[in-house]
């Protein structure tokens, strides 16, 4: 019961287990990223900027089919639109041969998260949608101290403006994609935006803005920033302490299995102990003076001589003795712990079998196998076992006046059958049950150990007495 449990237990814990990591996994990213600057990186009035790309990502010109996408988040330090003293402009600008193209940020004068450089627009720029808009607006105005990301898509047409799509303050969680988006966040335009340096620019206002976060790659996947528990190392973590667990269960529940297994074979030791003491007790006081009874019995005159009869109370005396010793031998063959293997019962079954038909002239034929299975029968089934075949026996002598009995025994590590068959004149089952208690009290036996017992016989063709016990329940002998 215990190890089926543990078993039960450790396949829970496994398909935990296996569930947390196929969670893991579910959301591969789908391209490759190209360039990642993890730092942060403070830009404060520092007009065209400097390059932090230094060739990391192939130059796009105006012949380039790639599509590329950008992630940073931004920091506004203290420019807003309520301190800012004077107009100014911050951003992530790609840049090609000096000339700044595709920028995103605040263009002058927009004091709103936008994309800088889009001349075909009314004002020059493109403002970003927002979910947290200002009143009455879709953008919202760029406020110190909240930091928002910002991802673009970068589609390049040859010969054309490259296809620019933009979200403010996106989904980047594990699993989210471009197409998932709030439509709120997504702006889309027309631009040109080829380069090969990137700069990141703050002109005029102060306080400067701070740049981090910032990766480019070939698909929106590569921008997803996983929560804390979704990072490698807390999965791992996550993982190894699982692992810990389950192996303390298991140790836990092995460790009580071990301990009931310990008590249960030292109550079964004690028991054992005991049925042997009580066996040889019995044995050695009751055995040994009915044995002195009988033959002190049978130094009178027997019947026949000087007048004696069987109802000689001498006599009597004898023949009770002789019977209850035979009793105390199958009690004592029955009790003591030895004998609780198919061998040994199969043995005394044997024994039993020829010395009861011996005094009567019937011939005994037996088919016993010499290599039974080492399995373990509890002594409440050798004990009934044995009375269903001597009331077996004592039925067939009596009534059934037969030439030949015989004994068959099959055993195996299910299933013990013993057959007793005699070729006497038979008799109609149906006829038979209902008198006399034999049949009846074979039946109770064998289903007080769950067994059954099968009866097949006709007048004139002899009977057949078939005894099936299960052995489900027991188990191998260890010595």
């Amino acid at each position: 019961m215990y190890r089926s449990g543990c078993v039960h237990q450790v396949k829970a814990a496994a398909a935990v287990i296996l569930a947390f990591m196929l969670l893991t996994v579910s959301f591969p990213a789908q391209g490759t990223v190209l360039w990642s600057h993890p730092g942060s990186i403070l830009v404060c009035d520092n007009g065209k900027g400097e390059d932090i790309l230094h060739g990391a990502i192939k130059p796009q010109d105006s012949n380039s089919t790639s599509t590329l996408y950008f992630r940073f988040r931004v920091d506004p330090i203290a420019d807003s639109a309520t301190k800012a003293i004077t107009d100014f402009e911050a951003g992530f600008v790609l840049v090609e041969k000096g000339e700044e193209h595709l920028g995103l940020g605040s263009a002058l004068v927009a004091r709103a998260y936008c994309a800088m450089n889009v001349p075909n627009t009314e004002k020059g720029f493109a403002d970003l949608d927002s979910a947290t808009p200002d009143p009455g607006k879709k953008w919202e105005y760029i406020r110190a101290g909240r930091p928002k990301y910002i991802a673009f898509k970068v589609q390049y047409v040859p010969g054309h403006d490259a296809h620019i799509t933009a979200w403010l303050n996106p989904d980047l969680s594990l699993g989210a994609t471009e197409i998932n988006q709030p439509t709120n966040i997504v702006t889309r335009f027309e631009t040109k935006a080829t380069f090969d340096e990137i700069h990141l620019i703050h002109r005029g206002g102060k306080g400067g803005w701070k740049f981090s976060q910032m990766v480019a790659g070939t698909s929106f996947e590569d921008l997803l920033l996983p929560h804390f528990w979704q990072q490698w190392w807390f999965i791992a973590v996550t993982i190894g302490g699982l692992l810990v667990m389950v192996a303390s269960v298991v140790q836990l529940i092995e460790r009580r299995r071990a301990r009931v297994q310990i008590q249960q074979l030292e109550k079964e030791r004690v028991v054992a102990t005991e049925r042997a003491r009580i066996a040889q007790d019995i044995h050695d006081e009751v055995g040994t003076s009915l044995t002195k009874i009988s033959k002190l019995s049978e130094m009178m005159e027997p019947p026949g001589e000087n007048g004696g009869t069987n109802a000689d109370p001498k006599w009597t005396i004898a023949t009770t003795a002789r019977d209850t010793i035979r009793a105390v031998d199958e009690i004592v063959w029955a009790i003591n712990p030895k004998n609780d293997t198919l061998k040994e019962m199969a043995d005394y079954l044997v024994y039993f079998t020829e010395d009861f038909l011996g005094p009567t002239g019937i011939a005994c034929s037996l088919e016993v196998p010499l290599n039974l299975p080492d399995i373990l029968v509890p002594a409440e089934m050798r004990h009934n076992l044995l009375m269903a075949v001597k009331e077996a026996l004592n039925n067939a002598v009596k009534h059934a006046a037969p030439r030949q009995i015989q004994l068959a025994l099959e055993g195996t590590e299910n299933r013990i059958t013993v057959v007793v068959a005699d070729d006497g004149r038979g008799f109609s089952p149906d006829e038979a049950m209902g008198v006399g208690n034999g049949l009846e009290n074979m039946q109770k036996r064998l289903s007080t150990i769950g067994g059954e017992l099968q009866l097949q016989s006709e007048p004139g063709h002899g009977t057949t007495v078939r005894l099936q016990v299960p052995l489900r329940q027991s188990k191998k002998v260890t010595r």
